[in-house]
C-alpha cells in the first residue's frame, strides 16, 4: 500500500524545528493539496545554518521513492543550476542534489512540467527519486553545501512530503535485473568544473577541502549504467589538480595545504565504485580586458602570445594555434602531468575554443606553397584550406593519441560538434571538418576510442561512421537539450542506438542529477530492453498537485502579486 509521510514536524532533532523564521531551524509550514493531502512541509532559507534533519520512514523491503517539494518562485535569474537541497538514505554514498525540473534551461521549446511562474508558488512537484530496499532506513535532509549554497544561488530548501510505493511481485523480478553490467554500462558524465574554476562567464572560483563533497558529486552515477566520469581538470592553464606547469587561480599561483586534489580524489573513488575516470581538457584562452576573473586569466597565453591565432588581417585572437608545436607540446605537458594520477583516459573538447588553426604565418605560408595562393584572400570555406586546418587538429589528436598508448589500457575520446553550431555563419555549408575535426580521418587512423558529438547529432553520419569503424570504436553522442522529460530521454536514446550508437555522455552532467525525475531515467538508459517502458511510463515519473492551502492562506486565491 503506498505510503504518503506529509508530516515533516516527525524529523528529528525536533530542537531544529520552528514555526517561525529561527536561523538555526526549519521552518514548519501546515498545506493541504488539491487531492486531499494534508500535511507540514519543513523549508530552510539559505541564510539559515539549520543542519541535517532525520525522517524515519519505518518501512521494508523494495520501494518506489518519490519526493514532494514546494519551490517558491524563482529569482530574477532563474534558480540555482545546481540545484535547492540534498537528501539521502541510510547508507548512501553521498547526498544527491534536488533541484527544479523547469525545462527553462537550455530547452525553452520543451513545456514546463512545473507550470507557469504563479502556479508553481501554489503547487507541490512531486518526483521520482529512486527505488530501494528501505528495510531499517531513514531519509536525511540538508540544506546545500559550498559552494552551491553561495547568496547567489540562494537556494531555499523544502520538503513537503515523502511518498513510498513498495513494488508488485513482477516489478521484484524485473529490478532484480535491472543492476549494472558490461553489457549495460555505456554512459559517460561529462562534469564541467566551472564550480571549481569558477566559469567562463567569471564566476568565482572554488577548492573542495572535504572529501564528501566528493561523494555527493558521484552519488549520481555510482551502482548504474555509468562507466566514464569525465572530470573537465584542465581549463586552458588553469589546473584544477596539483600542478607544476598550470595555474591554480589564485592571486598568488599557490596551492594551498588544505585543498583536496580533485583528479587524485575523484581517481581513487571512481576506482573503489567501478568506474573508468577520464580527465578531459578545453583550450580556453583569455577574456580580460572585460573579464578578469581568474578563468580569464590564462596564464598560458601571456607567455606564448607570439603563439596565438590571426584572424585575416593579422591581428591576433584569444587563443594558441595547434599550428604551433610550442603549442601543442604544452598541451600534451599539462595531459601527461593528469596520466600520473593513475587515470584510465583522456578526454579533448574539440567542441570549445574552435576554430584551432586560423592565419597564422606558417599555415598560410605552407598554403601558398602548395596552391599559389594567398588563403587570406579566399572564403573562410575554401575547402583546400579547411583541409589544411585540420590537419594540424589531426596532428594533435595524433600526438595526444601517442601519449595516451604510452601506457596499455588507456583511451582516448573526443567531443567535437555534430551539426553546426548555433553561432556558425556557414551552416548549410556544414560538414564535421568545418570545425578543424577531420572525424572521418581519425577513423581511418584509429586515433580515438570514443567519438562524443555533440550537442546534436544527424543520425546519418552515426551509422555512416558506424560502417567504417564497425566495433573498434564507441559512438556515444551527446543527448541534448541538457533538461528533457524521462520519456524524451528514452525515445531520443532508442533513435541513436537504432542508428548504430552504443551509448551516451552527457555534457554539464552534473547540472542534469539535480532533476531527479529525468535522471532516474537516464542512469538506466544502457538497458536498451526497459527504453520502450520508459518512453511510455516515463510521465509517470513527475506530477505537479495544486496546493488548495498554505499555512493559514488559499493557495488558489492568493499570491497574484506579481
Amino acid at each position: 500500500m503506498t505510503n504518503i509521510l506529509a508530516d515533516m514536524s516527525q524529523c528529528s532533532p525536533n530542537n531544529r524545528l520552528s514555526k517561525d523564521y529561527e536561523d538555526g531551524h526549519w521552518q514548519l509550514t501546515e498545506y493541504e493539496t488539491a487531492d486531499g493531502v494534508k500535511g507540514t512541509m519543513v523549508s530552510a532559507a539559505p541564510e539559515h545554518d539549520c543542519g541535517e534533519l532525520t525522517l524515519a520512514l519505518n518501512a521494508k523491503g523494495l520501494h518506489k521513492i518519490y519526493l514532494g517539494i514546494c519551490f517558491t518562485k524563482p529569482q530574477p535569474d532563474g534558480w540555482s543550476q545546481y540545484g535547492e537541497f540534498g537528501v539521502k538514505l541510510d547508507g548512501d554514498y553521498g547526498y544527491s542534489r534536488v533541484g527544479p525540473e523547469n525545462m527553462r534551461v537550455h530547452a525553452g521549446h520543451i513545456p514546463s512540467k512545473m507550470g507557469i511562474r504563479n502556479e508553481i508558488y501554489r503547487s507541490i512537484q512531486e518526483t521520482y527519486w529512486k527505488t530501494a530496499d528501505l528495510t531499517d532506513k531513514n531519509l536525511i535532509l540538508s540544506q546545500l553545501w559550498y559552494p552551491y549554497n553561495r547568496a547567489e544561488h540562494h537556494p531555499i530548501a523544502n520538503l513537503s512530503y515523502v511518498k513510498l510505493v513498495p513494488l508488485a511481485e513482477e516489478e521484484i523480478e524485473q529490478w532484480k535485473t535491472d543492476s549494472p553490467s558490461k553489457v549495460t554500462q555505456n554512459l559517460g558524465q561529462m562534469f564541467c568544473t566551472g564550480q571549481i574554476t569558477g566559469h567562463t562567464s567569471g564566476t568565482y572560483n572554488f577548492h573542495p577541502t572535504d572529501e564528501q563533497w566528493f561523494r555527493n558529486e558521484l552519488e549520481p552515477v555510482i551502482k548504474s549504467d555509468f562507466k566514464l566520469f569525465i572530470f573537465e581538470a584542465l581549463r586552458g592553464s588553469y589546473a584544477s589538480y596539483k600542478t607544476k606547469i598550470g595555474y591554480f587561480g589564485n592571486k598568488e599561483d599557490k596551492w594551498e595545504e588544505d585543498w583536496l586534489d580533485p583528479v587524485e580524489i575523484f581517481t581513487r573513488l571512481c576506482h573503489e565504485n567501478g568506474l573508468k575516470m577520464f580527465v578531459s581538457m578545453r583550450m580556453i584562452g583569455p577574456q580580460h580586458p572585460m573579464n578578469r576573473a581568474p578563468i580569464a586569466r590564462a596564464k598560458h597565453y601571456e607567455e606564448m602570445p607570439q603563439f596565438a591565432k590571426r584572424d585575416k588581417l593579422g591581428r591576433p585572437t584569444t587563443g594558441l594555434s595547434l599550428a604551433y608545436p610550442e603549442v601543442r607540446q604544452y598541451w600534451l605537458s599539462l595531459l601527461r602531468e593528469t596520466l600520473e594520477y593513475g587515470i584510465d583516459g583522456i578526454q579533448l573538447h574539440l567542441n570549445r575554443s574552435n576554430p584551432f588553426v586560423m592565419y597564422e604565418e606558417p599555415v598560410v605560408k605552407a598554403f601558398q606553397e602548395k596552391y599559389g595562393e594567398d588563403p587570406r584572400e579566399l572564403p573562410e570555406s575554401d575547402p583546400r584550406y579547411i583541409n589544411l586546418q585540420a590537419g594540424y587538429t589531426t596532428q594533435f589528436v595524433r600526438e595526444v593519441n601517442g601519449l595516451v598508448n604510452e601506457t596499455p589500457n588507456r583511451e582516448l575520446a573526443v567531443t567535437f560538434y555534430g551539426r553546426p553550431h548555433k553561432y556558425d555563419q556557414e551552416r548549410e555549408n556544414f560538414h564535421p571538418i568545418r570545425y578543424g575535426c577531420d572525424i572521418e580521418g581519425w577513423i581511418r587512423e584509429g586515433l580515438v576510442d570514443y567519438l562524443m558529438p555533440s550537442p546534436k547529432i544527424d543520425t546519418g553520419l552515426i551509422s555512416k561512421w558506424r560502417e567504417l569503424v564497425g566495433d573498434r570504436v564507441h559512438i556515444w553522442p551527446d543527448l541534448m537539450p541538457r533538461t528533457q522529460p524521462a520519456e524524451m530521454y528514452a525515445a531520443l536514446a532508442k533513435k541513436y542506438y537504432e542508428a548504430g550508437a552504443d551509448g551516451f555522455c552527457f555534457w554539464d552532467g552534473e547540472r542534469r542529477t539535480q532533476r531527479l525525475s529525468e535522471w532516474a531515467a537516464v542512469r538506466r538508459l544502457g538497458h536498451r530492453d526497459q527504453l520502450d517502458q520508459i518512453i511510455n511510463h516515463g510521465s509517470e515519473f513527475y506530477r505537479k498537485i495544486n496546493l488548495e492551502t498554505l499555512g493559514i492562506f488559499s493557495a488558489r486565491e492568493s499570491y497574484h502579486d506579481g
